[in-house]
């Protein structure tokens, strides 16, 4: 398994920062991500770079059902990630991504949560890194155990799977890929292990899940911003990839949940400690994501879309937003869990108004951006 450098030379705008990282990160395996301004996110960026190792991995996992165990599951994701090419090269941003944003070191944060970016087909570079986050959790649930609810447990599973069917549907279903897919065959003594335990790994981990996901839904809105502006009659689409972005939305906030299944002790000994100064700068946050700026940029796309839409994507569309209403909803359950109801975040430090707070701030101010204008009744 490839170990991540303890210290890592970040060059902002202003300046150059040398960010100590545990050794701790060198523990979760790596998370190869594209940049999210590379991601498949239309239908035709999936269609184009589509090729028969992904259509082999998705016809090798696409049929575990919900019903199936955690080892099964993760038996059938191992025989997948064997269909796909080795991650490709690391890439780091350029100076113009690192000026667009200048306040946010996005290398700190992604050398914090073990997530590597990498440049190489788009598709199968996108299912590979679901297949990674996925095999790493079912590791990690399988060995050190897991007190998430039932149903937070299937909606984090739906969101994996929900991706791998809607790559397959858009890419591979009725085209020369599907009747030439073959799935591997699995290894019935899955390997589980790989992981070891504790709540700095569980955090960590968790996080790449959320990374995962969120690359989905800018995979899911970008393929309905297409849909909704080139093909507007094509309702069934629109509300199937809506539909999908629900059940990924859903996942995430399970996903945030699943990060922080440990005690609020061991938060406030070992993981707030490790995301402040000497360890990282200060100021660190999972705000720092630059793929959910982009996702957000998306939906406020998507949103003079679904002004005037046919009933059912309007319906759809809504139960989008509450969706992701939930998902915030959680985020801000976890952090209430571990003081953030009285505590400011790490990105105001020395502020008097509570993380749970800001995060409520931020909810509803997105919220309110993603929802359409409605006429007057």
């Amino acid at each position: 398994m490839p170990h991540h450098a303890h210290s890592v030379r970040l060059e902002g705008v202003h300046e150059v920062i040398e960010v100590d990282i545990q050794a701790h990160s060198a523990d979760v395996p790596p998370l190869h991500l594209l940049k999210a301004e590379q991601l498949p996110a239309s239908r035709g960026a999936v269609t184009g770079t589509m090729n028969q190792r992904v259509a082999d991995a998705l016809r090798t996992v696409i049929d575990i059902t919900p019903q199936d165990s955690d080892r099964r599951a993760l038996a059938a994701v191992d025989a997948a990630l064997t269909c796909l090419a080795s991650p490709p090269a690391a890439a780091t941003y350029t100076d113009a991504e690192r000026k667009a944003l200048p306040d946010d070191l996005y290398e700190e944060h992604d050398l914090f949560f073990g997530a590597i970016r990498v440049a190489g087909n788009s598709v199968e570079t996108f299912v590979s890194t679901m297949l990674e986050a996925l095999r790493s959790q079912l590791d990690d649930a399988l060995s050190a155990g897991i007190t998430l609810s039932s149903g937070e447990r299937a909606d984090l599973r739906e969101a994996f799977w929900t991706t791998f069917h809607m790559v397959w549907r858009i890419g591979v279903a009725g085209t020369p890929f599907e009747h030439a897919a073959r799935a591997r065959a699995w290894v019935t003594d899955v390997r589980t292990g790989d992981v070891k335990g504790g709540p700095l790994i569980r955090w960590r981990l968790g996080h790449q899940v959320f990374f995962a996901l969120i690359q989905g839904l800018i995979v899911s809105v970008g393929c309905l911003e297409e849909c909704l502006r080139d093909d507007p009659d094509d309702v069934d689409s629109a509300c199937r990839l809506l539909e999908d972005a629900t059940a990924l939305m859903i996942g995430s906030g399970a996903s945030l949940r699943y990060a922080g299944d440990f005690t609020r002790t061991h938060y406030a000994d070992s993981v707030r400690p490790a995301m402040m100064p000497p360890h990282i700068n200060a100021k660190f946050s999972g705000l720092q994501l630059r793929d959910h700026r982009i996702l957000l940029k998306l939906l406020h796309r998507v949103k003079p879309l679904v002004t005037s839409p046919a009933p059912a994507v309007d319906k759809s569309y809504r139960l989008l937003l509450d969706a992701m209403s939930t998902a915030y909803e959680a985020h801000i359950s976890v952090c209430s869990r571990f003081g953030g109801d009285r505590e400011s975040s790490l990105r105001t430090p020395g502020s008097t108004v509570p993380a749970v707070e800001v995060l409520q701030r931020f909810r509803d101010r997105r919220l309110g951006a993603a929802t359409p204008d409605r006429p007057a009744e």
